[in-house]
């Protein structure tokens, strides 16, 4: 079990990706706290991770209040005697409409919970990391903060800030010991994208056809890839990316 013994808070992970990287992260051997917004969602996470035996806490806290988040890494800290790994997963999506129709108040609720809550929790947990000189922290970005995609422009900058709070802590924070990177999923087959796909946002034969593998991911993947830059295996990797999107960012041939 590569995470025996390791401590590791999941933000967002209530349903979805964040859902699947807990339990990962408890099949793998870990003591995992699973945050949602509502604790009913953590909880509903947590009957599943729990199937494996490890200890499981779920919170219910609001990541982009800086008073929540710093009772909640206290908390984790207290009870499970540490906190080894952090999955800054929280995230909301944001209605696709032209720019100019947008509202500001989704804006600002985008950035809240996307950007604030990943610096937030990276400060409170970077905090013991860097004290006891070791941890790994996993931001959970996306591809839409490599290009420019039209009528996201909340959600794709949003993502694109995390890319670079992800260098910029990896190299403040590397003479500690601390690792951080990123994960940039690009269309993975939650709840969410397939509701897009269905209401015809998005257009899965597009997708498909710019995609060289040909195929979308399931929310296994990307945790499989958080767990492996959380790894010992990843020990000397830091302030990167990986995108988990079957070759769509990289697709220059899209006709």
């Amino acid at each position: 079990m590569r995470f025996k013994d390791k401590v590791v808070l999941v933000t967002g992970a209530g349903r979805g990706l964040g859902r699947a990287i807990a339990i990962g992260f408890a099949r793998e051997g870990a003591s995992v706290a699973i945050n949602a917004a509502h604790l009913s969602s953590a909880e509903e996470a947590a009957i599943l991770a729990r199937e494996f035996g490890g200890n499981v806490m779920a919170i219910e806290a609001n990541v982009a209040d800086e008073t929540e988040v710093n009772t909640m890494i206290d908390r984790v800290i207290k009870e499970f005697g540490g906190l080894d790994v952090l999955i800054n997963n929280a995230g909301v999506s944001q209605p696709i409409m032209p720019t100019i129709e947008q509202s500001v108040d989704d804006w600002d609720r985008v950035m809240a919970t996307n950007l604030r809550s990943a610096y937030l929790c990276s400060k409170a947990a970077g905090k013991w990391m860097i004290e006891h000189r070791g941890g790994k922290i996993v931001n959970i970005a996306s591809i839409t903060g490599l290009t420019g995609q039209p009528m996201r422009t909340a959600y794709a900058p949003s993502k694109a800030a995390m890319l670079n709070l992800t260098k910029a802590l990896a190299v403040e924070w590397g003479p500690y010991n601390v690792n951080v990177n990123a994960v940039a999923p690009g269309y993975v087959l939650t709840d969410l994208v397939k509701n897009f796909i269905s209401q015809g946002k998005f257009s899965e034969e597009a997708i498909l056809k710019r995609t060289p593998l040909g195929r979308m991911s399931d929310p296994e993947d990307v945790a499989e890839a958080a767990m492996f830059l959380a790894s010992e295996a990843a020990k000397n990797i830091t302030g990167i990316h990986i995108p988990v999107d079957a070759g769509w960012s990289v697709n220059g041939w899209y006709m």
